[in-house]
């Protein structure tokens, strides 16, 4: 290849990282990214409740639940930029509060990732006592959450 056509590749590969850039940051693209994300925060969590329910918990599939739960719980906050709101004119239950009270909102998302860390850590025991016990923290930062900064669905 010659240093001409070189040249033209990259600009073209520079041309299109813009573009992917430009499209990922729509709102719609944005609202469907935390929507996938609170699907995972939500199965993750229904699969360790159905867990602890259980006769005999499968602790593995525990373990694997609370990863993921704590892994998601780290990227709520950063799933809500300016612009990605009611006001973008795409369907989203996140209510203006959540802009409106960034600090507070922030507090709430870090309620969950220690809630979910503390599940996590839970989990690795292998003990479902503990887990039972970290339970509240999970399920008392998703209400909280939702009571300020959720609409109803």
């Amino acid at each position: 290849m010659n240093r001409k056509a070189i040249s033209l590749a990259l600009a073209a590969l520079g041309l299109a990282s813009v573009s992917v850039a430009a499209i990922a940051a729509k709102p719609a693209d944005t609202i469907a990214a935390r929507q996938a994300n609170f699907k995972l925060i939500g199965k993750s969590f229904k699969t360790i409740i159905d867990q602890m329910k259980a006769p005999a918990a499968d602790m593995a599939l525990v373990q694997s639940s609370a990863d993921a739960l704590a892994k998601a719980s780290t990227k709520v906050h950063g799933l809500f930029p300016k612009g990605s709101g009611p006001e973008s004119g795409v369907k989203t239950h996140a209510l203006p509060a959540v802009w409106e009270k960034p600090a507070d909102f922030k507090a709430a998302a870090d309620k969950l990732v220690l809630g979910t860390k503390a599940m996590q850590k839970a989990a690795k025991s292998g003990d479902m006592a503990q887990v039972k016990a970290a339970f509240p923290g999970v399920g008392g930062a998703c209400k909280g959450c939702h009571d300020q900064f959720k609409g109803k669905d």
